[in-house]
């Protein structure tokens, strides 16, 4: 892509060239038709970034479902929802953070749970109902999944109304469930050297109600 630098001196390099090869131009004129070629330059740079911009700011319209940006909860409320322990394990390490680029954001709590070598992560996340950041962050919501092996499964389902989907290796004893809350929350439970039906009871034990009603 030709930027507006490159422009500009590509027009003053030709207005100096026509000049140079015997024009009967005065070089005042030269001079001048050449500034004029740079003032146009600049504004047609002007208006293509300006399209950019609006190209950019629809698109964050279309993105985010209703064409609104809506703000994400402040990830310390998201913390604040994840309780000291759960499903018998304490809480070893609590974090969180808002993240943005481009005009996007996103908040994002997570804890850690551990009893020995059994291990639960717990991941609250508001997209603010950005439909590039579901897709991203929950691919499993736009296709349908039902697989089986000797060791395990993975499926797309529904846990308490909730669209969800779950996976569990019963050889590696790892699985995870995620489900989607509130049209903007996406909450994740993963386990290791845990038993089938582990994750499923972390999720229980959270207040989805009191998430989705954060403001």
């Amino acid at each position: 892509m030709i930027t507006q630098k490159q422009l500009t001196l590509l027009l003053f390099v030709l207005a100096l060239g026509l000049y140079a090869c015997g024009s009967e131009q005065p070089q005042e004129e030269a001079q001048e038709a050449a500034e004029q070629a740079s003032t146009a330059a600049e504004k047609a740079n002007q208006t293509a970034e300006e399209a950019a911009q609006a190209a950019a700011e629809e698109m964050q319209k279309q993105m985010s479902g209703d064409g609104e940006a809506k703000e994400v909860i402040d990830f310390r409320k998201l913390k604040a929802e994840l309780p000291a322990e759960l499903n018998g394990m304490e809480r070893v390490s609590h974090t969180g953070e808002k993240v943005g680029a481009m005009g996007f954001k996103m908040s994002m709590a997570e804890a850690k749970y551990q009893e020995g070598k059994s291990q639960i992560e717990v991941t609250l996340i508001d997209y603010a109902g950005l439909g590039v950041a579901k897709m991203s962050l929950a691919s499993w919501t736009t296709i349908e999944i039902d697989r089986e092996t000797e060791t395990g499964y993975e499926r797309t389902t529904t846990i308490d109304g909730y669209n969800a989907f779950e996976e569990y290796d019963s050889q590696r004893k790892e699985g995870k469930v995620s489900i989607i809350a509130g049209g903007r929350y996406i909450v994740n439970v993963e386990g290791q050297n845990v038993e089938e039906g582990a994750m499923r009871a972390a999720l229980e034990e959270l207040d989805l109600d009191a998430i989705m009603s954060l403001e």
